[in-house]
């Protein structure tokens, strides 16, 4: 097993740097969600930010950044990054999150002007400053009152509802167990809103950050009509820009929104978000400085580097409270049928040799993981990982080598009827670049040369067709990443609770007793003993069931043109704040 992992580190690595070597020819690939402070907490991205330097804005304000494409454009049903990326410019709710000169996200009130909490922590009352949508109306407080019952409408089925069960018979009214008008949300008039909680969580305002409670317009919507959420020219905006212009699946402009609050500090007149799928084409274009900002890809990290030492790229690492992993299917049990038996999940975790995977694939940019929550997370006043070693750690000095991880396998194996002969094990994808491509393989060979079992690979040629064969459950395991959406383990353990609305794409995972203690949390304020708690909810998925098999912590490194200033790249919420950044020294 160890030759056979030398000789795979070796082929992989050899693949990668002919990735490299590629350079203006290689192909690739691109790839989610809170505190308080505004706009003069963003970070400048550019390299000359020193006492010095005359960063006096360019008479031509035009931003060019790298997106994919939307699926919608409904706050309420928001769920990937990208969605995240566009809705939180061009619409905005109470709050909104930058950095620090620390590079912490902080959430700054936006809509909000003020907020008070009353002494038991139960009931929250936010003052609305005056603010409009672009086509002249007032944002109102019953216009939030609105999306948190829509969020809610347990007929829309929206993904994020469940982060909403906080306020006073919100999952009551999403269970049919209570009505609407039975939650804890009114307008007390045009430009006051209370939210009432069932317990005194610590991070409400937090969560509020996230685009799921923007407010919405019923009349807009119900004009739109069954186009609404993918037809920009029926939308109203009331963020720092307006979408201008798209054309689907290639470009979207944005324009300065002039009816913006704070329009005044809004200086990008322009934004093009461009969709350029290969990383050979981001790579000519950064250097043509047609694109401005791009995230670090293994293949050209090395020649984007040097730019930096040259002084023509200004380099921005953020640590995200990211984790990557392995989703196993235990809906159906996968196409081997044996997905639901815990013991090959475990023997399948363990045989991953996390921190090689992270040099050979990654270059090291990652954090091997082997806990479901990332570094940098705080729980209460303390961080997380501080408090809780990663439970997978003492269960790999347990099966510490290849015969004990194979007869757990083979034992897995047999308790549900079936021989190592038998097995064949399918892996579902969706891209296919390089780096993506030799991670695939890396898995393939893992547990083919360990176990002795067939690992197909089936790569889907467009995220459509991923989205149908995953829903179909045509699957054994594929990998997903998750970005907290706000600075609370909590964050990352209500995905895995049965009830979620994102337990179909947790592979089903379902257990009553990490049920119980996630229910257990609703009514629990005290910060040390929810902290205990998480660490039992931990346990349970990552070591005691293997629900699911940790990768990595992620890290994101962006590459920005240095005549762009004050971009903002928050661990929270969408991966550029550009709302306040502005172009000095390109002319």
């Amino acid at each position: 097993m160890k030759n056979m992992k030398k000789w795979l580190a070796l082929f992989l690595a050899g693949t990668l740097t002919a990735g490299m070597l590629a350079g203006c020819g290689g192909s690739g690939d691109s790839g989610k969600s809170s505190s308080e402070g505004g706009a003069s907490a963003a970070v400048s991205a550019g390299s000359g930010d020193t006492e010095e330097d005359d960063n006096t804005p360019d008479s031509v304000q035009e931003l060019n950044l790298i997106f994919t494409d939307l699926k919608t454009l409904d706050v309420n049903d928001v769920r990937n990054s990208n969605e995240f990326q566009v809705l939180s410019q061009v619409q905005e709710g109470l709050f909104r999150t930058f950095t620090d000169e620390d590079g912490n996200a902080v959430v700054e009130n936006a809509g909000c002007e003020d907020y008070t909490v009353s002494e038991d922590g139960l009931t929250y009352t936010f003052t609305l400053r005056d603010h409009q949508w672009s086509d002249g109306q007032p944002v109102t407080a019953q216009q939030y009152v609105d999306s948190i019952k829509r969020l809610l409408n347990p007929e829309n089925a929206f993904a994020y509802a469940f982060l909403a069960y906080d306020i006073e018979n919100a999952e009551a009214y999403y269970d049919g167990n209570a009505s609407a008008d039975d939650i804890g949300v009114k307008a007390i008039d045009d430009k006051t809103l209370e939210i009432k909680l069932q317990a005194a969580i610590p991070f409400f305002v937090k969560k509020l950050a996230n685009v799921c409670f923007f407010p919405v317009r019923l009349d807009v919507i119900e004009a739109g009509g069954e186009s609404f959420a993918t037809d920009y020219t029926k939308q109203v905006y009331n963020g720092p820009f307006v979408i201008e212009s798209r054309i689907l699946d290639n470009e979207m402009v944005l324009a300065k929104n002039e009816s913006y609050w704070d329009a005044e500090n809004v200086q990008l007149e322009k934004v093009t978000l461009k969709v350029v799928a290969e990383a050979a084409t981001q790579s000519q274009l950064l250097e043509a400085k047609e694109i401005d900002v791009v995230e670090a890809k293994t293949d050209y990290i090395q020649k984007w580097q040097s730019m930096v030492d040259q002084g023509t790229l200004v380099s921005r690492s953020v640590v995200k409270p990211a984790s990557t992993y392995m989703i196993f299917n235990q809906h159906t049990g996968g196409s081997s049928g044996l997905m639901n038996n815990a013991k090959v999940r475990l023997a399948m975790s363990l045989a991953i040799d996390r921190e090689e995977l992270n040099e050979v694939i990654y270059s090291g940019q990652n954090t091997p993981a082997y806990g479901l929550i990332p570094y940098n997370m705080m729980s209460g006043d303390v961080e997380f990982r501080g408090e809780a070693e990663e439970p997978l750690k003492a269960v790999k000095e347990e099966y510490d080598t290849d015969e004990k991880l194979v007869e757990l396998f083979t034992e897995g194996v047999e308790e549900e009827g079936k021989t190592l002969s038998d097995v064949e094990l399918t892996i579902l994808s969706s891209a296919s670049d390089t780096q993506n491509e030799s991670f695939l393989e890396y898995m393939r060979q893992t547990w083919e040369s360990l176990f002795g079992v067939k690992v197909t690979v089936n790569i889907c040629p467009d995220s459509a067709t991923f989205v149908a064969e995953r829903d179909s459950f045509k699957y054994d395991t594929y990998n997903m990443g998750w970005n907290g959406d706000y600075d609370d383990p909590m964050t990352f353990m209500e995905l895995w609770n049965t009830e979620s609305g994102y337990a179909k794409f947790m592979g089903g995972y379902s257990n009553a007793e990490f049920d119980e203690m996630f229910d257990s949390l609703a009514l629990m304020t005290d910060t040390a003993e929810r902290t205990e708690v998480y660490k039992e909810m931990e346990q349970n998925l990552v070591a005691e069931n293997a629900g699911m098999a940790p990768l990595y912590y992620g890290n994101s490194q962006f590459f920005v043109q240095e005549y762009v200033k004050n971009l903002s790249t928050p661990n929270f919420g969408c991966a550029l704040e550009f709302s306040r950044a502005y172009i000095s020294g390109k002319e």
